[in-house]
């Protein structure tokens, strides 16, 4: 009989966390069996789900904490044989119902794909890393996503088994999956103007107004069209600001869209605005179709994939003056912007999608 393995995801939505779940889960399930355990569940990713042959098991509650005992009888019920527990407030809950229901005899692998940064800005924040740091130890090993935020959570405690392993992003084809279809709306159809695109959430965290702001600096220097592309609560913000600055005709706001590469193909430079990250996808799925990227030097992830520069523009965090000059220099100084691209193939070879997948299999093997 296969061994179970569980992965808690708190809210399983519609972002790089979710495909790279669905592609350790796709190399596993060849061994175990694989359930998902989650709040919310997103209908984007079930013919995934559904291929991979995972079974989704849907806690009722929409809190973390107030589905505390539902995950007791969901971890009785199935006895899994391994957890993977993803996101620090998850884990910090795992971990606690493994210690004070099951002795600590669960086996439970704590995920990190978000810099500790973002919590430590808030309260509550700090109120989990402080629970962190008197848990960790109780997690059989701690895997992140880039060696900069490996850095991060071995600070937690000197005894902790912290490991890195990047995202096995490239494993999907974005050659094929730009050339699925033909965009037929604006700005791409029958493009005029150069594109700038951002792909992601339209939250606090991805600071998409920073693009905004930068634009508004260069508006009448640089004609170019603005797309965001994503779900979230500063939509209305974001136009409110391109209508009040007199360029709403120049910004194009799409919802998620399950394959976003065919607009990303006809782009001329992707831009990442986050305040904080993990090891953003965006920026590796970017690179691999040969695009230009500028990005915020966040903790973590961007300086590791972009080379510390050698590969795109780094920029500071809400500095969206640097922002714009990068902007304009991409425009102006075609010569940089070539000299830089030469880089993009030494930094794909860091993100072997077959090593990150095999090291996954290496480290549950190991511990089942």
């Amino acid at each position: 009989m296969k061994k179970k393995i569980i992965f808690y995801h708190p809210n399983f939505e519609d972002g790089g966390v979710e495909k790279t779940n669905l592609l350790i889960s796709a190399k596993l399930s060849k061994k175990y069996n694989i359930f998902f355990l989650s709040h919310s569940f997103s209908s984007k990713f079930d013919k995934e789900i559904k291929k991979i042959g995972i079974k989704k098991i849907l806690i009722p509650s929409k809190r973390v904490i107030f589905g505390f005992l539902e995950i007791v009888r969901v971890y009785k019920k199935i006895k899994p044989d391994l957890i993977f527990s993803l996101q620090t407030h998850a884990n910090v809950i795992s971990l606690m119902i493994n210690k004070f229901f099951f002795s600590n005899k669960l086996k439970i692998i704590c995920c990190e794909r978000i810099s500790k940064k973002r919590y430590e800005s808030h309260l509550k924040g700090k109120i989990i890393i402080f629970l962190a740091k008197l848990f960790y130890r109780y997690s059989k090993i701690v895997i992140c996503n880039s060696r900069e935020l490996s850095k991060e959570f071995k600070s937690i405690s000197r005894n902790l088994n912290v490991i890195h392993i990047y995202n096995p992003t490239l494993k999907s084809n974005f050659n094929l999956l730009s050339k699925k279809f033909v965009i037929k709306s604006k700005p791409f159809f029958k493009k005029k103007k150069p594109i700038l695109l951002s792909l992601g959430r339209l939250d606090y965290n991805k600071n998409n107004l920073m693009l905004l702001k930068a634009y508004n600096e260069i508006k009448n220097e640089v004609d170019c069209n603005i797309v965001l592309m994503g779900d979230g609560d500063q939509k209305n913000l974001l136009l409110d600001y391109a209508s009040q600055n007199n360029f709403k005709k120049n910004l194009f706001i799409y919802n998620f869209k399950k394959n976003p590469y065919p607009y990303l193909l006809k782009s001329d430079v992707l831009i990442l605005t986050s305040r904080t990250e993990g090891l953003p996808n965006v920026l590796i799925e970017a690179l691999a179709l040969k695009k230009f990227v500028i990005s915020t030097k966040c903790p973590t992830g961007p300086r590791e994939i972009l080379l510390n520069g050698k590969v795109g523009f780094l920029v500071n965090i809400d500095d969206y003056k640097d922002l714009a000059s990068k902007i304009k220099i991409y425009f102006q100084n075609p010569r940089i912007v070539k000299k830089k691209k030469k880089h993009i193939p030494k930094s794909l070879l860091q993100f072997s999608p077959r090593k990150s997948l095999n090291k996954y299999q290496e480290v549950v093997d190991n511990l089942l």
